[in-house]
């Protein structure tokens, strides 16, 4: 399955990212934005990753953002920017990915240490029997399911779960 991504971003490329977030990103996160700038996936554009949580047993996975000005749905800063506010009770929260559905991947905490989380935000697993959520819906913005510890764990999971060996494929 083809993995596209942008060509890395320089470090002031990812202090500006933080700085217009007011966040402070993992080294592992920097990482991966020093190395992709995001990425996405075709044929098909998405990949389930394991999710035993809810009912379906499967969630989406669609995208990693970016800093892609021109593309503000898959632009970190411009997602962030619109959205994450709905989750300011939490400390240092960044969207950096979706399933396609408009439901995005949260990583919380300072540094992202406290996980990577699919936030269901359109309540699309709300009436799920099973739904054993990690953090109940607050102020209606969504439940949040724990998918991971640390950004590596996640990125890990998600090109695990790609059918056959990911071909990596850089869009210049």
């Amino acid at each position: 399955m083809p993995i596209v991504y942008q060509p890395g971003l320089k470090s002031a490329e990812v202090d500006y990212i933080e700085m217009e977030l007011n966040r402070v990103f993992s080294v592992e996160y920097r990482k991966f934005l020093s190395g992709m700038n995001g990425f996405y996936l075709t044929a098909p554009d998405y990949v389930k990753i394991p999710l035993s949580t809810i009912d379906e047993g499967t969630i989406n996975f669609d995208r990693f953002f970016g800093l892609l000005p021109e593309e503000e749905c898959n632009d970190v800063v411009c997602f962030n920017k619109e959205f994450i506010d709905e989750l300011d009770i939490f400390e240092e929260a960044v969207a950096i990915g979706e399933d396609g559905g408009g439901n995005p991947y949260v990583m919380i905490g300072r540094r992202g240490e406290q996980g990577v989380y699919y936030w269901d935000r359109t309540h699309l697993h709300e009436s799920s029997s099973t739904n054993n959520f990690d953090i109940p819906v607050q102020n209606d913005f969504g439940n949040l399911f724990l998918i991971s510890g640390s950004f590596t764990e996640f990125y890990d999971l998600v090109v695990g779960c790609v059918s056959g060996a990911p071909d990596f494929i850089e869009d210049i």
